[in-house]
This record gives C-alpha cells, sequence and structure tokens, in this order.
C-alpha cells in the first residue's frame, strides 16, 4: 500500500516536468508546424501581407481570439486545427506568432 501511495505521488510531481517538457518540444517544432499548416495560406510565415491569409506578425488580435481561430477556423476562410494539433501546439503556434519579427 505505501509503495502504491509513493508511487501516486511521485506520478504527481513528475506531471508538470512532462507538461514543461511537451511545450518545450511544441516550441521547438512550431516553426515546421506553422509552415506545413499555416503558410501555405500565411506568407512570408506570417511576416507579410499578400497571402490568402492576413499577415500576423504585430496582429492587434489578443491572444484567446489567435487561440480560438487556430482552434475553430473561420468558415469558407480557414480550416480549424483543434482537431489535429494538440493543446501544446497551439499555444506554441500563438507564441510563434507572437515572437515574429522581420526577416533580414
Amino acid at each position: 500500500m505505501r509503495f502504491l501511495v509513493l508511487t501516486m505521488m511521485l506520478g504527481l510531481i513528475a506531471a508538470p516536468a512532462f507538461a514543461a517538457e511537451s511545450a518545450a518540444d511544441a516550441d521547438k517544432d512550431a516553426a515546421n508546424i506553422f509552415n506545413s499548416t499555416c503558410g501555405w495560406c500565411h506568407q512570408g510565415g506570417g511576416r507579410v501581407a499578400g497571402g490568402i491569409g492576413p499577415k500576423l506578425m504585430n496582429s492587434e488580435r489578443d491572444d484567446e481570439f489567435i487561440l480560438n481561430r487556430i482552434r475553430q477556423g473561420k468558415e469558407g476562410k480557414m480550416p480549424a486545427f483543434g482537431g489535429s494539433l494538440n493543446d501544446a501546439q497551439i499555444q506554441a503556434l500563438l507564441r510563434y506568432i507572437r515572437n515574429l519579427k522581420p526577416e533580414n
């Protein structure tokens, strides 16, 4: 019984570290996710206007709007990615978008 309790406690302690590692992995892959999923419509890695989708760099939209748009899409304009991307990947895409800088 003590072994079971100890195992459960260690699992609870280890869970946040696993979640952080998953987010870190998603951040590392965010550019690839963006390029393969979003880059078809958001030109120049989201840095320039003129594509099918709007420029994302320096977007005035709030984080919640962007997260919801990625998850739910917009009928006739943008597909929903909430079924194909997990929350860590969607959060990583938001961070990618917020950190966009002009290309040199």
